[in-house]
């Protein structure tokens, strides 16, 4: 099949060759000249050519012969329009001439090929990655084809009416639908504007992959082909004198730079996509992409990465500002002696340290647990001898487990990068503030994993940017034992022990969990205590029931790693928490609060989740006896720092006096020192704590993203 296959761009190839050759002694005994820009033409549909030669002769052409035959059609009718395009170039005058008005036969040709390259354009985008094209939105349909019509209109005249700037658009387009292919092929995911921060880490690990294609890439090509077919016989009027050559070229100058304007508005202006209905869920970028035109979408996503700066923010007033909340710190809680004391210790002994964010782990009592007989996980509250434990805030429910980690892992909070954004998508977190970079700076090796693939919430790409020095991805998990819905916790804490066991050099260790994805209507996790709750559906009184035989699971497996932590000869600090509530916490607070008026209230009720920190040693300067201290997940790493000794930097210094008046912050909203909540909207309650950690969050983060 691989002989057959490549044979059919061969033979268009040698016809390809038979018909320049032929010309060119047509054009020999004619004594006519053929130009070097003939050849120039020529190069693209003889490339082509041999690009599907080559993949068919190496075995990675991936479809059938239909799309070879459709490239070879194209190849040979471009290769002879070029050829022919003096010939053609008349021809098309004398049909417009019989067929347009006189005033509008210069303008009816070129703007007729125009729309027909607009559409060529939008097909060598869209399929060689989309082969759900007929059942794309229109509107989105509508605006992508918009989008090429400016752009190509942009550099028809931007090249002075010459075919050339229409097959570099069209060439563009199709070169970005590879690209496309060729990531949806590796990663199931889609291009995203933060990706072109990072095109060198791309270069690198790009020699890995096997760049095979199949039919829909050369349809796509074979667009461009026909848009080169198309304008080969598109020639501009000759200028009758050097005056009406200038004033031309000061014409279609001007054409251009008022195309570039109005495209230039048209992907600028704030929130305009989203007006028009462009949506965007970054878990399902690929199908969001494929739903409504890559063009869309990706201009939709850049529309999306503006962080806005607080109101009067500079940044030199940001810095002081920080300044004088370090220097707050360093004269108050920084000075204790039990600081102090867990400075020196720390130095002395490097504790390792493991954090773990267990998949969708919470204490449910917290929706009337008591009402439906619901007690807790049991372990977790019986533990007395944490450094701190408590309640913590979170800013998600159901999903986005990426942005309890972007909080925990920076320290700063979505609060001050906004709703709806998934920063771990959306930024090149290579210069954020990372607990990773700030372990290995004091000579810790870093481990991050996560059993499931390496590319979900493009975690392969984000790690190395924080600073982690390895990442632990499913293909790591091999064999392992598997609970609900994979790899389960118990395996992550013995990679985890193996690590500490097989170094002597301290670790910091970032466990993300798997077993207890949803769905919930499994069945696979054996018999599991029933639990009911009035006003639930029997179905959703199920998944309920499993969920928490999953976090029974999970309370098991996490209470036996501690004891075997317990007997490990060396010190280690871990950091436990639960990233979200699973998503029909949202069901169960309906039907317990139905006509519940306070709508923060209500809220918060299911973004919250449960955390500690816990040592196998006596730290310095802590009683270790489970004291209370509710908190969000920005705040967990400078509370960790703090409470082993480990030095601090200013972000997180300032962070922890903002604490005292601001304990907790999220999407949802805001406490203060007295434990009363605000939206974050709430000009009259909200801490003034608020404000400046918002720029000195906008400092620390999102002023190193411009």
């Amino acid at each position: 099949m691989s002989l057959l296959q490549t044979s059919i761009p061969l033979i268009a190839l040698v016809l390809l060759v038979c018909n320049v050759v032929r010309h060119l002694r047509s054009d020999l005994g004619e004594r006519h000249l053929t130009l070097p820009s003939t050849f120039c033409w020529l190069a693209l549909p003889g490339v082509a050519l041999l690009a599907a030669t080559f993949w068919c002769a190496a075995g990675l052409y991936g479809g059938a012969a239909l799309g070879l035959l459709a490239l070879d059609a194209a190849s040979l009718l471009c290769g002879h329009a070029v050829l022919a395009r003096r010939s053609l170039a008349e021809k098309v005058r004398e049909l417009a001439d019989t067929l347009v008005p006189p005033r509008l036969r210069h303008a009816a040709v070129p703007a007729t090929a125009l729309l027909l390259c607009t559409v060529l354009g939008f097909l060598a985008l869209e399929l060689p990655y989309n082969s759900y094209v007929p059942w794309m939105s229109p509107g989105c349909v509508g605006i992508e084809l918009l989008i090429i019509l400016v752009a190509l209109t942009l550099l028809y005249f931007l090249f002075q009416r010459r075919g050339a700037g229409i097959v570099l658009g069209v060439g563009a387009c199709f070169f970005i639908g590879l690209a496309q292919f060729f990531v949806a092929s590796f990663k199931y995911a889609a291009i995203l504007p933060n990706d072109l921060f990072v095109l060198g880490t791309a270069a690198a690990v790009s020699g890995g992959y096997v760049y095979a294609v199949d039919g829909w890439v050369l349809l796509g090509l074979s667009c461009l082909l026909l848009a080169e077919a198309m304008y080969a016989g598109v020639v501009p009027e000759p200028a009758t004198s050097p005056a009406a050559r200038a004033r031309r070229t000061a014409t279609n100058l001007g054409v251009a730079a008022l195309a570039f304007a109005l495209l230039w508005c048209g992907v600028t202006i704030p929130s305009y996509f989203d007006d028009l209905g462009v949506g965007m869920e970054y878990w399902y970028s690929l199908d969001y992409y494929r739903k409504q035109g890559f063009l869309t979408s990706f201009i939709a996503v850049a529309q999306d990465l503006p962080i806005e700066a607080p109101e009067g923010y500079s940044e030199a007033g940001a810095t002081e500002l920080e300044a004088s909340y370090v220097a707050a710190y360093d004269e108050t809680r920084g000075s204790t002696s039990e600081r102090v004391a867990a400075e020196e210790q720390f130095a002395e002994e490097l504790p390792s340290v493991v954090c773990i964010m267990n998949e969708t782990f919470s204490d449910l009592t917290v929706l009337d647990g008591e009402s439906w007989g619901y007690e807790g996980p049991r372990e977790y509250r019986a533990m007395v001898d944490t450094l701190a434990d408590g309640t913590l805030n979170v800013s998600v429910i159901g999903g986005g487990t990426c942005n309890s980690e972007f909080e925990f892992l920076t320290g700063v909070s979505l609060a001050y990068v906004g709703d709806g954004k998934y920063p771990y998508s959306l930024y090149d977190l290579s210069e954020a503030p990372s607990l990773a970079r700030q372990f290995s700076g004091l000579g810790y090796d870093t481990t991050a994993m996560h059993p499931n693939y390496a590319s979900n919430w493009n975690r392969d790409r984000v790690y190395e940017a924080m600073g982690f020095d390895e990442f632990l991805d499913i293909e790591d998990f091999e064999g392992a034992e598997e609970f609900h819905s994979g790899v389960s916790d118990e395996e992550t804490y013995d990679k985890v022990l193996g690590l500490l066991m097989g170094s002597d050099t301290p670790q910091f260790i970032f466990d993300v969990t798997m077993q207890n994805h949803s769905g919930y209507d499994q069945g696979n996790i054996g018999r599991v205590d029933q639990y009911e709750v009035d006003g639930v559906s029997d179905y959703d009184n199920g998944r309920l029931s499993e969920y928490l035989g999953c976090i029974d699971e999970s309370d098991r497996a996490l209470a036996e790693f501690l004891d075997e932590l317990r007997e490990l000869d060396q010190p280690v600090i871990v950091v436990f928490f639960g990233d979200h509530q699973p998503a029909l916490s949202s069901i169960v607070n309906d039907a317990l609060y139905p006509d519940e008026q306070d709508e923060l209230a209500h809220n918060l009720r299911t973004h919250e989740t449960i955390y500690f920190i816990w040592a196998n040693y006596d730290v310095a300067g802590s009683a270790q006896d489970g004291e209370k201290d509710d908190a969000s997940p920005a705040y967990l790493g400078a509370m960790l720092a703090e409470k082993i000794g480990a030095p601090l930097t200013d972000f997180q210094k300032s962070q922890l006096v903002a604490r005292e008046e601001m304990p907790a912050v999220s999407l949802v909203g805001v406490c203060d020192a007295d434990g009363a909540w605000c939206t974050l909207d709430d000009e009259v309650n909200v801490p003034g704590a608020f404000d400046d950690l918002a720029h000195i969050s906008y400092l620390e983060f999102a002023s190193k993203l411009e």
